[in-house]
Parts: C-alpha cells; structure tokens; sequence
C-alpha cells in the first residue's frame, strides 16, 4: 500500500472465517493484518454477516493503554461491495466497533472520525463523522465503544483505518536521510544514542555555521517530539518547523543568524514502531522519567537530559526555550502548558510566546493554554526542566488536537489535515522573530508579516513586551555551579 511499512513484531494477519468453516479463506472472508510498523490490532470478533469487534493490542508491557490502532482490510467480496436491484443500487456497509479504549474521554464525541486510504486512493481522509458513533455498550460491561460504518466500493483494494494520520519511524528516517542529502552548511545531523532496539535517537542542529564556531556564544532552543508514539500529529508540527527553518525564506535565514534549533523530533522510537499509544518498548512513560532517567530502560531520554544538563553547564550557551510537542485526545485547537513561578516578572514573561504564537496561528488558542505545578505533572520535560533550568528559560509543553480546531468568530470545527498540522509547524518558528524583536531585520527585504488573528488574547501592551521579554533574551542569568536532581515541584 505504499505506507511505509517495515515489517514488525507486531500481530499476524486475522482471517475472518463463519462459524465452523473449515480451509483456505474465500473472496469475502475479510483478511485484518497490523504485522506492519506502527500497526496495532489485538484481536477481531464477528458479530454477525457485515458487524466485526476490534480490539486494540495495549501496549507492549503495559495493559493499561489501549488508544491508537491502524490496521489494513483486504479480500472484500463483490457482493459485499454492492449489490443492484433493477436500477437501484445499494451499497452494503460494514461496521466496525473498536470496543476496548482504555480512555472514556475522547473527541469522538465532538465528531472526530478515523482516517482511511486505500490502495487506489492513497491520500488519507478521515471518514465522514455522521458514520462515526461513540457511546457506553452494555454488552462490553459499559465500557466506551467507538463504532463506525464504512462502505467498501473496490474489492481489490486494500483498505487501512488509523486513529489519526500515521508517522512512522521509517517515514521519519527517509525525510532526514532527504535533508541531509541537500548538503545544506546550516544543517547538522548527528545520533544522540539509541533506544533499547537499537534504533537511533536523531539530533538536529539548524543554525548559521558561524554560531558554532569555538567560543561563539549560542541562543539555544531545544524542541522534541513524539515521547509518546501514538501522538502522531506531534511529528507532523514538528516537520512543518524543521523545513521552515531549512528553507530559503528571509525569516528562516534571520533566525539561523541568531539563535541555534536543537531539535529531537521523535524521542520514543521503539514505541513508534511497535504501535504503541504512550508507552516505551517496555512499558515506560517517558515523560514521567525525566528526574531520573535510566541509561538503560530509558536510554533516549537520558541522552537528551545529559545534553541539556551539558548545554546548561556552558557559560556560552543559553538555553532560552524547551519545547516539548504532543497532541490531545479530549481538546481542540493548538495550545500550551507552562509552569507557575514565585517570581511574578517571571510568569508574565513566560506568558509572551504563547501571546505571539496566538497571534500568528489561527489554529493556536491563548485561552487554552494553562500553566500549572500538578504534582502527577512533576516528571514531565516542561516540569523537570522548569525547576532545573535559571530564570532566563523557559519550558512549555505544546499541545495539538488530534481533531480539529475552531476559528475566531465561529463555531465550527475545522479538521486538521496532515499540512495544517505542518502549518502550525512553520508558525511556531516564524514567532521566535516576534520574540526576539527581530522583525526589522526582514522589512529591510520587504517581506510582509501577515497575521491571522483568530482570538482576542488577554491585552498587553508592548512596553511589557519590550520591558520583560527584551531583557530576556538579550542577557543571560548566573549558572548553577552544580545541577540538582531533586523533585523541581519542590523548588516552585
């Protein structure tokens, strides 16, 4: 089917057989196979002729997370594709019942739908909401069922469903192996480590090489992505920032000039390619780790803490940003999480990014975002590295629907695409020229700053923005001469 597929350890093929039916499958008896990367099906029941239940497989040594499925549907009979009477046709469906999410919370309930290509239409789409049907079953002890009708219409084809958009690791691998190959002198790509399969934990360094010269002071923001693998849309954004920042445009050229993009787009590898929702090769959240991560069950996790411990222990660096992306299962639009500080100056400063972005992504909603201490929280990225990191930084968690988001002044949901996920990419990086005042530099050019204004953001004024946000990214705080491993929720 064209999608990526490296063979995995995942799950065998499932032929759906009637009942006391004995040896090779015939055109009709449905073939499911997720033994693809990325692909998860645990299990599928037949409830009758044309209704089917699907379990999710939950992730690999750890039972308690059963989100993200994507799975193929082969050897459709032609009788269950139409059938005509006289003139009229009619076209027979198929129900589909996901009947084992381990989340009763979800944006199935606001419309959202499953995505679905086939063979001879390989672009994704998602299913039309009104096929889409969320409720609590009493025949599978009132859990929460997530059941959708489809109509096949080629019996050839081969059809693959996905809660959202697919990113796999081999994907991921090819579009690095792609900018590499373009042998841009701003572009550095190096292996951090691996994970505990062995598959490599990718670094990048997108900066003017004159930023990386011995002694040059650096202006560094570091952004990862995909610590939990099912969170697909999280590789999409961050793509969509990594060929903004490698492209040729006047404000990607003026940002390379200033600042230094460390980024490590896909954390949890092994998780990616097992089809795993949240959970590590071995069952671990990475992102409650963060205070103590092991060299050996969370190997990726800890090479990135090291790096940044290292960058935060060099006088010449200034790791001013840390940006960790996810996407949601129960909210819509783009939105942030930061952290609550004493400091007052502080929190208001931190509040200054998310104002910009809001101005610049018509996707992205100010009134969402949040900041908090939640003691669950404490082994998160933001949270760890908010209470490790001196007062010139600051963490954020960005958050993105898997559905949709809602536009200023309407009410309706608009669905987010693979390119619109792309777009809020190329909008995050755009609004570090905002930041850090660096606008004039691309009016020279004539370059116009269009903005997309999609929300009116609680008012500030621009002396804040110049009187907080000035002296932050142009100084850089005293360094701790020794780095504390203590619970930062304590330190707050």
């Amino acid at each position: 089917m064209g999608n990526d597929d490296a063979i995995g350890g995942n799950v065998s093929k499932y032929v759906v057989l009637p009942t006391g039916y004995s040896g090779q499958p015939k055109k009709g008896h449905l073939i499911f196979d997720a033994c693809f990367e990325s692909g998860n099906l645990g299990r599928v029941d037949q409830v009758s002729e044309f209704d089917y239940d699907l379990f999710i497989r939950p992730d690999t040594c750890n039972p308690r997370f059963r989100v993200w499925f994507n799975f193929t549907v082969e050897n459709v009979k032609e009788s269950q594709v139409r059938e005509k009477a006289d003139t009229l046709s009619v076209v027979l469906r198929v129900i589909f019942n996901i009947v084992n999410f381990s989340k009763t919370k979800s944006l199935y309930r606001d419309g959202m739908a499953p995505v679905v290509k086939s063979t001879s239409r390989p672009k994704w789409q998602r299913l039309p909401p009104k096929n889409v049907y969320y409720y609590r079953c009493p025949d599978h002890r009132k859990n929460y069922v997530m059941s959708f009708a489809f109509c096949f219409d080629r019996e050839d084809d081969i059809y693959q469903f996905a809660y959202c958009y697919p990113y796999t690791y081999t994907r991921f691998q090819h579009y690095l192996d792609s900018l590499q190959k373009r042998n841009m002198d701003y572009f550095f790509r190096e292996q951090l480590g691996q994970s505990v399969q062995q598959r490599q934990l990718d670094l990048l360094t997108i900066t003017s090489p004159a930023n990386l010269r011995e002694g040059a002071e650096q202006k560094v923001v570091f952004i990862t992505g995909r610590v939990h693998p099912g969170e697909t849309p999280s590789s999409f954004v961050c793509q969509g920032i990594i060929d903004f920042l490698v492209s040729q445009h006047p404000i990607a050229h003026v940002l390379r000039e200033h600042l230094v993009f460390k980024i490590a787009p896909m954390l949890n590898p092994d998780g990616v390619y097992l089809g795993n929702y949240r959970c590590s090769l071995m069952g671990f959240d990475l992102n409650r780790h963060w205070l103590d991560p092991s060299p050996w069950a969370h190997p990726t996790l800890h090479g990135v803490k090291q790096l940044i411990i290292q960058m935060y222990n060099d006088p010449k660096t200034s790791l001013e940003f840390y940006i960790d992306i996810h996407a949601h299962s129960t909210m819509m639009n783009g939105f942030m999480y930061g952290n609550i500080f004493e400091d007052e100056e502080r929190f208001q400063r931190q509040a200054v990014f998310p104002k910009l972005l809001c101005q610049n992504a018509e996707d992205f909603s100010y009134s969402s975002t949040s900041f908090n201490r939640d003691a669950v929280k404490a082994g998160t990225g933001r949270r760890f590295l908010g209470g490790l990191l001196d007062h010139t930084s600051y963490c954020y968690t960005l958050e993105v629907s898997f559905y949709s988001y809602i536009i200023g002044g309407t009410t309706a949901a608009v669905p987010y695409t693979e390119e619109a996920y792309m777009k809020l990419g190329r909008n995050v990086a755009r609004t570090f020229l905002d930041y850090y005042r660096l606008n004039p530099m691309v009016e020279k050019l004539a370059i116009p700053m269009p903005r997309l204004r999609k929300e009116k953001t609680p008012p500030y004024k621009h002396p804040l923005l110049r009187g907080l946000a000035s002296n932050y990214p142009n100084g850089k705080g005293d360094k701790k001469s020794s780095v504390s491993h203590k619970d930062p929720s304590n330190s707050f």
